[in-house]
């Protein structure tokens, strides 16, 4: 049996900082996207709402939409 917490912090890993899509990273991996639960992902990794940068110090706008730091600093709450 596969550690699920090991398979999210590796599709953390590849995802950061990149704007590969969940797809492109889960076939480098030999995963099968359908298995990936995204609410569990959102604990290691999420997408930037507005650039599509992966990362993990997101802050959340005022609709609840994931933001990177240099976003956030661009366009504000």
């Amino acid at each position: 049996m596969t550690d699920l917490n090991q398979t999210y912090k590796r599709l953390a890993k590849l995802l950061s900082g990149s704007r590969k899509t969940l797809q492109e990273v889960c076939d480098d991996l030999g995963l099968d996207t359908d298995a990936v639960d995204d609410e569990q992902l959102a604990h290691f990794v999420s997408e930037c709402s507005h650039c599509d940068i992966w990362g993990t110090t997101h802050r959340r706008d005022e609709d609840g939409f994931p933001v990177c730091v240099l976003c956030f600093s661009l366009v504000g709450s």
